[in-house]
């Protein structure tokens, strides 16, 4: 009877999260059905993590901003988590900048060419691409309008003041003027009352701060704002492996190269390497050889734990032999390369696996090819 009670308690426990509407709608990406329930946070919050499905950084950001504070239903809400630390870490690779939008008075709905379709509320902060940009917001029935240039990697603000612009103008006076006082037939002795007369000085010299009538300037003594990670990643790699081309004993040999990728935006980089191997046999079966690789590769797995990435390369070999063997050698060679790496974002370690297959002869009737194995140090 206790076995069959803990196996119950086992498989309720184990019992999948039922998936309710907002889940229904994340699986789908159903962007129409949740942009009509905007009203409810929660929504909004899935509407973002459907958004940084399809990559769209800038209305993932948007939607998934302060989702953190919130308690969201269990079927979406370690998608929407995922999703927020997911944006974070691709807008610092990215080439979006940062604008904050500001009218006065706050709270008004402004639209941004930017991001055409969205009703922002003021203030807030977008990440948009470089470019030249209006904001539009409506007060009174009139529209205002006003235009900021951004560039990459930078931080900017656009500002909107409607309470000057939408004031109405006093109506003139009459221009008749009143000498008359109610106490004017009073006799009064003595010397007049003091007057109290205001400083020649302005406030800004006294030291009275005034009421704010524009926007926040920046302080010109601050340092300037951090610029955005470059989306580059550089690295070292020290390994070693097996070397074959047929013609003589496969053996096992070092490598030394170093690596670089630039970011694309999303799980896609440019991969770079340029390296040294040892190939062949013992003494004058040996062949220094130096290589530099060029290609592509993408980010299977890019979480904060850990990160996988498959690799394919084009290399060009430049060999430092004549002879081997009492054979020719190709002084110069081609190959192509695969790669599978594991990174460590939390440490700056790297290892991966590397398979190289000859396109050019080594020496007449034999193609070289290697499988390695490596260690990394990466800068990232």
């Amino acid at each position: 009877m206790r076995a069959w009670i803990a196996a119950l308690i086992v498989t309720l426990a184990h019992a999948p999260v039922q998936a309710g509407p907002l889940g229904e709608a994340l699986a789908k990406a159903d962007l129409t059905g949740l942009r009509a329930q905007l009203s409810d946070p929660a929504a909004r919050c899935t509407l973002g993590a459907v958004y940084a499905k399809k990559q769209d950084l800038s209305r993932a950001a948007l939607y998934l901003a302060d989702c953190g504070e919130l308690t969201l239903p269990e079927d979406v809400s370690a998608e929407v988590a995922r999703a927020a630390r997911d944006v974070q870490k691709k807008l610092g690779q990215s080439e979006l900048s940062l604008l904050q939008v500001v009218t006065r008075p706050a709270g008004l709905v402004a639209e941004l060419d930017a991001l055409p379709g969205e009703q922002l509320t003021t203030p807030t902060s977008v990440w948009v691409k470089a470019g030249t940009y209006t904001v539009r917001a409506t007060l009174a029935g009139k529209v205002f309008t006003n235009t900021v240039t951004i560039a990459a990697y930078t931080r900017g603000a656009v500002y909107l003041d409607l309470e000057v612009a939408a004031a109405p103008a006093k109506p003139p006076r009459d221009g008749k003027v009143d000498f008359r006082d109610d106490n004017a037939l009073e006799k009064t002795d003595g010397p007049p009352p003091d007057v109290k007369r205001r400083s020649m000085m302005s406030d800004k010299q006294l030291g009275i701060a005034g009421p704010r009538t524009g926007p926040e300037l920046a302080d010109p003594l601050a340092g300037p704002a951090p610029a955005a990670p470059l989306p580059i990643w550089l690295g070292v790699r020290l390994g070693g492996g097996i070397f074959d081309d047929g013609a003589v004993a496969a053996r096992m040999r070092p490598s030394v190269g170093a690596a670089a990728r630039y970011a694309l935006g999303g799980p896609a980089f440019l991969a770079a390497r340029i390296d040294w191997t040892r190939r062949g046999g013992e003494g004058d079966a040996a062949v220094d050889v130096l290589g530099a690789s060029a290609g592509a590769g993408y980010s299977v797995i890019d979480a904060d734990a850990i990160g996988v990435a498959l690799i394919g390369q084009l290399r060009g070999d430049l060999r430092f032999a004549d002879t081997r063997n009492a054979m020719a050698v190709n002084r110069a060679g081609a190959s192509a390369a695969a790669s599978l790496e594991v990174a460590f974002p939390t440490t700056p370690l790297t290892a991966g696996v590397r398979f190289e297959q000859g396109l050019t002869e080594l020496v007449p009737g034999y193609r070289d090819r290697a499988v390695l194995v490596e260690l990394g140090v990466d800068w990232r």
